[in-house]
C-alpha cells in the first residue's frame, strides 16, 4: 500500500541525531510526511518547530517497546511506506562495550513486532502492505570480504568487538524476517563515521561481497545517501533491494 503521490510516508527511528537527522532532515525538505519516534521530543522540536514543519508527526517512546513503535508506523489508518532505523548506543571506551550491548538486537525485534501488530490492528496481508525496512549497520562485520582498510583492522576487532556482534545480531533478524513478514529491506554499512563540517564529498557504493573499502564518511553525508537512494528513488529501482550496501567516501 503506497501513497498516492510522489510523497511518502516515512517512519524514522533514532533521528535527533547523526544519520537519522541527515535522512529526516532532507526527507522533510522534500515535502514527504515524516513520523519521528523520539525519547524526549525536544531533540527534534528543537530543530524543527511542528508550526513549521506540519509534516512531521513526533511519538515519544522508546525504540525497545513495540507498542511506541507501531504507534510510528501508521498515519492515521494508512501504513507507512518506509521505515528507518538508525539506533545505536553510546561506546564507553574504558571497557571497549556499549552502554547497552543489545540495543540494535532489541531495537530490531521490536521494530518486527511492531510491524506484526499494525498488521493485526489494521487487518493487513502481507500483499496489502510490504515496507521498505531500511537499517544502518556498520563495516568490519563482513563474513565474506574484507570491508575496512588494513590500518582500522585492529580497531574494528579488538575496540569495537561488542557493538558489532550487536549489528549481526540485529542484521540476522532484520534478513530472517523479511522471509515471512511481508517486507523488504536495505542494510547499510557506512565506513567509521566522523563530524566534518564540509562540503559533500563523492560517496562510494559497494554490494554484498563487493564492498566499497574506504577510511571514514560524515554521519551527514551519510544520512543524504540514504535518502538520496533509499527514500526518494533516486537509485534504479530494486538496486538495493534485499542488499548490504557498504558506503564511504
Amino acid at each position: 500500500m503506497a501513497s498516492s503521490s510522489n510523497t511518502k510516508t516515512i517512519a524514522f527511528m533514532g533521528a535527533s541525531g547523526g544519520i537519522g537527522l541527515g535522512a529526516l532532515t532532507r526527507a522533510l525538505a522534500a515535502g514527504h510526511k515524516c513520523i519521528a519516534l523520539c525519547r524526549t521530543p525536544s531533540k527534534l522540536t528543537d530543530k524543527f518547530p511542528l508550526d513549521k514543519y506540519p509534516n512531521l508527526k513526533i511519538v515519544q517512546g522508546n525504540a525497545h517497546d513495540s507498542s511506541a513503535v507501531a504507534q510510528c508506523l501508521v498515519d492515521g489508518t494508512t501504513p507507512v511506506d518506509a521505515i528507518v532505523s538508525t539506533i545505536g548506543g553510546v561506546l564507553q571506551f574504558s571497557r571497549m562495550t556499549l552502554d547497552d550491548p543489545h540495543v540494535c538486537e532489541k531495537g530490531m525485534a521490536s521494530l518486527l513486532e511492531a510491524i506484526s501488530l499494525v498488521r493485526q490492528q489494521h487487518s493487513l496481508s502481507t500483499e496489502q502492505w510490504r515496507p521498505r525496512v531500511n537499517v544502518v549497520s556498520t563495516c568490519g562485520i563482513s563474513q565474506t570480504a574484507r570491508d575496512v582498510p588494513i590500518l582500522f583492522m585492529p580497531m574494528y576487532k579488538i575496540m569495537l568487538r561488542v557493538p558489532h556482534v550487536d549489528k549481526i545480531a540485529m542484521e540476522a533478524l532484520l534478513v530472517d524476517g523479511a522471509r515471512d513478514r511481508g517486507y523488504t529491506y536495505s542494510i547499510v554499512r557506512p565506513s567509521f563515521l566522523v563530524d566534518e563540517p564540509q562540503p559533500h564529498r563523492k560517496i562510494r557504493v559497494g554490494l554484498g561481497d563487493a564492498p566499497a573499502v574506504g577510511y571514514v564518511i560524515s554521519r551527514d553525508d551519510a544520512g543524504r545517501w540514504i535518502y538520496e537512494n533509499l527514500l526518494d528513488g533516486k537509485a534504479e529501482e530494486g538496486t538495493y533491494e534485499n542488499k548490504i550496501a557498504t558506503i564511504t567516501w
